[in-house]
């Protein structure tokens, strides 16, 4: 038998509600409109990337909205380090374009 601890086991229980309880309705409303749109885009990031790409990082592609709906809000404003075209793939796809 296997035990897995998740950080919302180790989180206490009551870390947010204070916080919610505190918020306006109109505050409430729009962050759940940013967490929203931050997990759709995430999940658009995340399936425009190859299958390769995806095993490497531990995560099939059944699983991308699964994944993406188990992170927090840290998580989700996560934003890639790397450009999305780097120069090499820019200037094979000029080239490519030239021919």
């Amino acid at each position: 038998m296997s035990i897995y601890i998740t950080r919302h086991m180790v989180q206490p229980v009551s870390e947010n509600r204070g916080a919610d309880a505190s918020k306006g309705r109109f505050r409430r409303w729009l962050d759940a409109g940013i967490r929203k749109w931050q997990r759709r885009k995430m999940i658009a990031t995340l399936e425009a990337l190859d299958d390769r790409v995806l095993r490497d990082i531990g995560i099939y592609r059944g699983d991308i909205q699964r994944v993406v709906n188990a992170f927090d809000d840290r998580e989700l404003a996560m934003v890639p380090l790397a450009s999305a075209t780097t120069p090499a793939v820019a200037k094979y796809e000029l080239q490519m374009k030239a021919a």
